[in-house]
C-alpha cells in the first residue's frame, strides 16, 4: 500500500472514512474485518497481501463521485485519453511509450470518470513495469521517461514518474476500447482460493472449464481454470461466500498479435459505454449499483453515454507499437 499508493497520502482526505481491522490472532488464523463482512485466513503468511487486495476493492466499492474503470488514463494538452483493455495486452507497455512521446500520465490502472462532471481524474498509483515491457524498450534503443523506483522484484518493478510528466484533470477528449486479436477471445485465467467448501465449488463449476483436471492443488491450495470474461463472476460469487482468491494468473496474448497492423475503428457512444462497463470497478459491492440503480450494471449504461457525449470512441486492435503510438496522436491533434 505504502510503495503502490504513496501519492494518495499526498491529497487532501474529504469525505467519508473507512476503517478496517487486520486481526493476527484468531486462534492460529488471521482475519480482515471490513464494515460488512469478516474475511477468515487460514494461511496467516499471505495476511498482507491479501488485506490489501481486500482493503483495496472495498474501498473502491464505496467510491460515489466517480465511475472507476480498468484503464489506462493519460492527457495530451488538456485532452483526455482513456484506454480501456484487459491485463496482459500491451496498456502499460503503451501506457510509457505514449508519455515518452509528449503525453501526461493520469494512471496505468484506473480511469475515474466524475458523475457530476465528467472530468477524467488522476488516479495516483504507480505504474507497474513488467520486465517484458522493460526489455522491449531496450529492444527499441528506448529510454523510461524520468522516474524514482519505489519498488523492484525479479519479474516487476513499480516506480513513480518525476512531477514534470503528470497530468492534471481534465476533459476526456477520447476513449478506446482496446480490442483483442480473435485468438485471445478464449484467453484462459489460473484461479487460486484459499480454501473450497463444497458449496462453493458447486456454485462454480459452471464456470470452470472442463479439463482433465479441472480441479488441483498448488501449494496445498485449489486451482482452476476459468475464461478470462468469467473472472469478475468468481470474485462475486467468492467474496458472497467469504473465500479469498489468491492469486489470477492470465495467460499472455499471443506474441505475434504486436506484429501486426494496427486498425481503428469510431463506435458509437452506446456500444463505446456497453463495452467500457466491462471494465467498471467496484464489483457487485459497488454503492453506486446497490444504491442508485438497485444493483444493476445496466443502470450506468444513461449516465456514462451522458459523459461520453463529446468523446469521440473507438475500438483499436493494436499492433506495432511505434504505429499504434502514431494514431493515438493523430486522434489527440484533432
Amino acid at each position: 500500500m505504502d510503495v503502490m499508493f504513496r501519492r494518495f497520502t499526498m491529497i487532501d482526505n474529504v469525505g467519508e472514512t473507512l476503517k478496517y481491522e487486520v486481526l493476527t490472532n484468531v486462534g492460529k488464523r488471521a482475519g480482515i474485518l471490513t464494515k460488512d463482512y469478516c474475511y477468515i485466513v487460514e494461511q496467516p503468511t499471505r495476511l498482507s497481501s491479501l488485506a490489501h487486495g481486500i482493503i483495496l476493492r472495498n474501498t473502491l466499492a464505496r467510491i460515489r463521485s466517480h465511475l472507476l474503470f480498468h484503464a489506462a488514463a493519460l492527457s495530451y494538452h488538456g485532452k483526455g485519453v482513456i484506454l480501456a483493455a484487459d491485463s496482459g495486452c500491451g496498456k502499460t507497455t503503451l501506457t510509457l511509450a505514449l508519455v515518452q512521446q509528449g503525453f501526461k500520465f493520469l494512471s496505468d490502472e484506473a480511469a475515474a470518470l466524475g458523475l457530476n462532471d465528467g472530468m477524467l481524474t488522476p488516479y495516483p498509483r504507480s505504474l507497474l513495469l513488467r520486465m517484458g515491457t522493460l526489455k522491449l524498450f531496450q529492444q527499441k534503443g528506448w529510454e523510461l521517461p524520468s522516474h524514482q523506483i519505489a519498488l523492484k522484484t525479479d519479474d516487476r518493478m513499480a516506480i513513480y514518474f518525476s512531477s514534470a510528466l503528470l497530468g492534471d484533470k481534465c476533459q476526456p477528449h477520447c476513449l478506446i476500447i482496446m480490442q483483442q486479436p480473435d485468438e485471445a477471445d478464449d484467453r484462459l485465467c489460473q484461479v487460486t482460493l484459499d480454501c473450497l467448501p463444497a458449496r462453493l465449488w458447486a456454485d462454480l463449476q459452471p464456470l470452470v472449464l472442463p479439463t482433465p483436471e479441472s480441479l488441483e492443488k498448488k501449494r496445498d491450495f485449489p486451482v482452476f481454470k476459468v475464461k478470462e470474461a468469467n473472472v469478475n463472476k468468481v470474485y462475486e460469487i467468492c467474496e458472497q461466500q467469504g473465500v479469498l482468491v489468491l492469486d489470477v494468473a492470465e495467460s499472455a496474448v499471443v506474441p505475434g498479435y504486436y506484429e501486426n497492423t494496427p486498425h481503428l475503428q469510431e463506435i458509437s457512444k452506446l456500444t463505446a459505454a456497453i463495452s467500457l462497463l466491462q471494465y467498471f470497478l467496484g464489483s457487485y459491492r459497488s454503492a453506486i449499483l446497490q444504491e442508485d440503480f438497485q444493483g444493476s450494471v445496466a443502470g450506468l449504461i444513461q449516465p456514462l453515454v451522458n459523459i461520453l457525449a463529446n468523446v469521440k470512441c473507438y475500438q483499436l486492435t493494436p499492433g506495432h507499437l511505434d504505429q499504434t503510438v502514431e494514431i493515438i496522436n493523430r486522434l489527440v491533434s484533432k
